[in-house]
Parts: C-alpha cells; sequence; structure tokens
C-alpha cells in the first residue's frame, strides 16, 4: 500500500496527466519481530533477571566449593552467594564468622555490565511507543525525558530487589541502600542514554563539554598505570605468590575459586595501586604502612596476592618515578582540553585543564574510598588506600599537571590576532 501511495501522490505533484507504473503485485518486505509487551515489563523485569543471572553464577562458584567440602552444606552454600552479591552492592555481611565490608568491584561492574544493555533496550522500546516514525524511518523523541523515565525506572526495581535480599539475609543497612541506589542509577541511566543516543552534555557551555572526556582520559591513565605496577609486583614476587599457592593446594577446585576469588578482586588491587603511584600508600591492618617509601607489614592472609607485598627494605627513591604516571595523567586531561578548543585562550585552557585533572582526582579518591573496607573487626578492620592522604595527593597532583599542560599547550597554539571567529563568537571593537 506504502508503494501506491508514493506513486499516487508523484503523479499528483506535477500539472500534467503522468503515467505511472505499480507494481501491486510486490510483496511488501517482512518486518523484524519486535516484542508485544510495553517498556515498562522490560525495565522492571530487567534488573531482577541481573540479580538472578550474577546470583546464579555466584551460586555455581559456591555449588563447587561445598562439592569440595564436606562439612559444607549446599544451604550454606547458596546462603554465601546472596551475601557476596550483597557485599558487591557495598552491604557490609559476615562470612564465616568474619565481618566483612570489602566490595568485590569485580562483581560490581559484572552487575552494571549486565544491565546497560537491558535498560538501552528497554529505552529504544519507549521511543518506539512514545513517537512515529518520519519518511526516513527515523524516530524523533525527547531524548531526556525517555532517559530519566527509563532509567529511574530501572534503577527503582533494582534498589527493591537489593533491598528484598538483604533483608532476607538480615543485612539491610544504610550502606546496602547506598549502593544499590549507586550502580542502579548508574545503570539505568548509562543504559537509557545509550539507547536512545542521548548526549547530556549537549546543553552545556561550551568550555565545559570536553571536561567528561578529560576526566575519561586521567581515569584511564591511571588504571593503566595501577594494573602496570601490579603486574610488575606479581612478577617479582611470583616466587612468593606460587608458594602460597602451594601451601593452600586443594586440587584444582581450590584453584579455580582461588582465580575466581582474585578476578572479583582485581579492580580493588589495581585502585591500591593507584594509589601508591599517587605517593598515599596502602594499608592492609592496624599499624601497616606500604609506601614507595617504606614498606612496614605484619602477619597477612594466607591469599597467594599477600605474596606480592613488598617487605622490609623496600623502599627507594626510583619508585618515585612512578609518580610520573599522576603528571601524565593529569596532562592526559589538559591536552584533550586544548585539543576539543584549539581557539580557546591559554587563560581558559590551563583553568579548564586543571579543573578536569582536579575531578579526576576526586574520582580517584571516591573509586579507592569504594574499594576499601575490613577483613575483620580487630588488625585488619582497615585495607586499602588511605583515604587521607589520597584525598589531597591525587587533585593536587592531576590538578596541576592538567593546569600546566593546558598553559603550555594553549600557549603553543594560540591563534594569530586575525583569525576567523568561531561560531557563536562576538566581534569587540572600541569606539573611538
Amino acid at each position: 500500500m506504502r508503494i501506491i501511495e508514493e506513486a499516487i501522490a508523484l503523479a499528483r505533484s506535477s500539472g500534467k496527466p503522468r503515467t505511472v507504473a505499480v507494481d501491486v503485485d510486490g510483496e511488501t518486505p517482512k518486518q523484524p519481530w519486535r516484542p508485544t509487551w510495553p517498556w515498562y515489563v522490560t525495565a522492571g523485569v530487567g534488573p531482577i533477571a541481573v540479580l538472578l543471572a550474577c546470583w546464579v553464577v555466584l551460586g555455581a562458584l559456591a555449588a563447587v566449593g561445598w562439592l569440595t567440602s564436606p562439612h559444607a552444606s549446599l544451604g550454606n552454600a547458596l546462603g554465601l552467594a546472596s551475601r557476596v552479591l550483597l557485599l558487591a552492592n557495598g552491604a557490609p555481611t559476615q562470612i564465616g564468622g568474619v565481618n566483612l565490608s570489602i566490595a568485590p568491584l569485580g562483581v560490581s561492574l559484572l552487575l552494571i555490565v549486565l544491565g546497560v544493555p537491558i535498560a538501552s533496550y528497554a529505552a529504544r522500546q519507549a521511543a518506539g511507543d512514545s513517537a512515529d516514525p518520519d519518511d526516513t524511518g527515523r524516530i524523533w523523541v525527547d531524548g531526556e525525558a525517555v532517559t530519566m523515565k527509563v532509567g529511574g525506572c530501572f534503577a527503582g526495581v533494582y534498589v527493591v530487589g537489593v533491598v528484598i535480599v538483604a533483608a532476607l539475609c538480615d543485612s539491610l543497612t544504610m550502606r546496602a541502600l547506598l549502593g544499590a541506589v549507586t550502580i542502579g542509577v548508574v545503570t539505568g541511566l548509562w543504559g537509557a542514554s545509550r539507547g536512545v543516543a542521548y548526549d547530556p552534555t549537549s546543553r552545556w557551555p561550551s568550555w565545559l563539554r570536553a571536561v567528561p572526556r578529560a576526566m575519561g582520559a586521567a581515569l584511564c591513565m591511571m588504571l593503566a598505570g595501577g594494573a602496570a605496577l601490579l603486574a610488575v609486583a606479581l612478577w617479582v614476587s611470583r616466587q612468593q605468590v606460587a608458594t602460597i599457592g602451594q601451601q593452600l593446594d586443594g586440587g584444582p577446585a581450590s584453584v579455580f575459586l582461588l582465580t575466581a576469588l582474585h578476578l572479583a578482586y582485581l579492580p580493588n588491587f589495581v585502585l591500591a595501586c593507584v594509589s601508591w603511584i599517587l605517593g598515599a600508600g596502602v594499608t592492609l591492618g592496624d599499624g601497616s604502612l606500604i609506601t614507595m617509601a617504606t614498606s612496614d607489614v605484619g602477619l597477612l592472609p594466607a591469599i597467594p596476592i599477600m605474596g606480592a607485598v613488598p617487605g622490609p627494605g623496600f623502599g627507594s627513591t626510583v619508585n618515585f618515578w612512578w609518580l610520573l604516571v599522576g603528571v601524565v595523567a593529569g596532562a592526559m586531561a589538559g591536552a584533550v582540553i586544548t585539543l576539543a578548543r584549539p581557539r580557546a585562550r591559554f587563560d581558559e585552557t590551563a583553568l579548564v585543564g586543571g579543573l578536569s585533572g582536579v575531578l579526576a582526582g576526586v574520582c580517584v579518591v571516591v573509586a579507592c574510598g569504594l574499594g576499601s573496607g575490613s577483613l575483620g573487626s580487630q588488625r585488619l578492620a582497615t585495607v586499602g588506600a588511605r583515604l587521607g592522604p589520597l584525598a589531597v595527593f591525587a587533585p593536587t597532583l592531576l590538578g596541576l599537571s592538567g593546569m600546566l599542560a593546558g598553559l603550555l599547550l594553549g600557549l603553543l597554539r594560540r591563534p594569530p590576532r586575525d583569525h576567523a571567529p568561531e561560531p557563536g563568537e562576538e566581534a569587540v571593537g572600541l569606539a573611538r
């Protein structure tokens, strides 16, 4: 029918009679299958499916331990999976009589990775339900409204699901609620905005639009530096790590579970290395300190990764070269700002580059705080980055580096006086 209507419209568009050939026997191309349920079903069932899928993965790992342990029960194994799921959402819990509050950020990232495509799909459904396509097949919708609607629904259901699990496990605390809200909001809004290609920075001032990209570049550089330091530490201490693993030898199942445990906490290890790189150092319990200048630790848990902890006499002036990672990260933030606005004045690139570095440093502090916590209530009550010094060192080092890079690159790329104005610039003159 659409072919016939287009042919008739084409014939009527001219004053002279025109003969148009119409293929009335042509078959209409088949449309791809689309679900008939509304978007809020996807946004409502999706978070529960994400929690259930993650619980199944954790339950399978716990079941492996149950099969290899003669004194464990299946109920305790499944309860362990629920508690680890809550721990990934920031809820302190008790496992094996030990109070734990260090969130396995690897599991937290898994929840986000599983939820983003679902929220994105729900947003596309909502966009299709609220508008009709034009002649080109494109759908014009209010991206902000769809993002807030779908993201809010996804986050709300996710929080309710976590609260129910926490109540059943008797672990409902304010931290559990805040952690669920954080993961739900980040997943819902990120996925929904991707689904409708909504860019919240499009309405920001021109000088502010490149700040998120600059922060992202600085954070990626810091994470790459932390991963490199962790790889170097594991390589140098490979004998100690292997020795601890051999002492814990419980067969292939034990190796499999230890590997899964290390992967779950891998982002935590990287963030601890980031804190060390920025000069703040790491603590592994009461009275312990690991910095570039010293290493003072006591008894540590029998976990293979602890074999990479340096012993006494580790401090050296060579270690301070790692500070260049923070300098380069801040400089990358300033470079992104300058390249994004090549016609901007050098004072603007310096200030915005410094602002980007400071904000990236604040994000580092927040991430390291999320990756720290307790491994008990006594000596290991505080494990992870030293947040006090890090709150000073990270914004300062990245901010100064970003400001200096923005200043130097802004001066090098400074346009001549007779350059053509950018769109939106106004020519201002003085009347004689």
